[in-house]
């Protein structure tokens, strides 16, 4: 049986169409296989970046704002990942259902049964992206990076103080990140180009007819 050091491929730097084509149907396939709901391979110029999302985490100020490093003001500003994420020309986008859409409340909000409800969709949504991005890493896609929803202090720490802010020392530092929109992405209009249905969650829950937490794994 090969060892996982075996099964890493050479790293990849060019790569033939056709072949690039059919890891990205695997991914697709795979994202499903985990779990999502729905899952689409999307070029990268889809990915907006908008001063504005990463301003949202701010004003008004998020429970998270500051207490990670993976939340603003620490998370790299928006010109910086424009630039980076624009290298990128295909990713898997996909997304879980939260069902019955009531589970979802927003965490300044709702019980305490309420809120860890909610956060158990947006850890299965970062471990999909964990996966996705661990396997084109191994098949040789060396630039491979995913972000999800939520912050890594709630679903990772389960709330507790940020041990990298107190000490420099991550508890998770191959599963933590900043979410789609702590580094800027619109991801309401990122959805919309791929035909799925998002709406801003508030209090009055009645108004939204579905929630979804999303994710993104950028490929090559």
């Amino acid at each position: 049986m090969e060892t996982e050091s075996e099964m890493i491929k050479p790293m990849i730097a060019e790569i033939a169409e056709e072949k690039l084509n059919a890891d990205l149907e695997r991914y697709k396939h795979s994202a499903l296989e985990l779990g999502a709901s729905a899952s689409e391979i999307i070029p990268g110029s889809y990915v907006s970046i908008d001063e504005r999302v990463w301003m949202k985490c701010l004003a008004p100020r998020c429970p998270r704002a500051g207490e990670t490093p993976n939340c603003p003001p620490y998370t790299p500003e928006p010109d910086f990942v424009r630039k980076a994420l624009s290298k990128f020309g295909w990713a898997i986008l996909f997304k879980t259902n939260v069902e019955p859409v009531e589970e979802y409340v927003p965490q300044r909000g709702g019980t305490t049964e309420q809120r860890r409800k909610v956060l158990l969709y947006h850890k299965k949504t970062a471990e999909i992206k964990y996966q996705i991005e661990r396997m084109a890493y191994i098949d040789g896609y060396y630039f491979a990076m995913g972000f999800s929803g939520g912050s890594c202090k709630d679903y990772l720490c389960g709330g507790v103080i940020c041990q990298f802010l107190d000490s420099g020392r991550c508890r998770f530092p191959l599963r933590a990140g900043p979410s789609m929109e702590a580094i800027g992405i619109d991801v309401f209009k990122l959805v919309k180009k791929v035909g799925w249905e998002a709406y801003p969650l508030m209090d009055k829950l009645d108004l939204a007819p579905c929630a979804i937490s999303v994710g993104i794994v950028f490929i090559y």
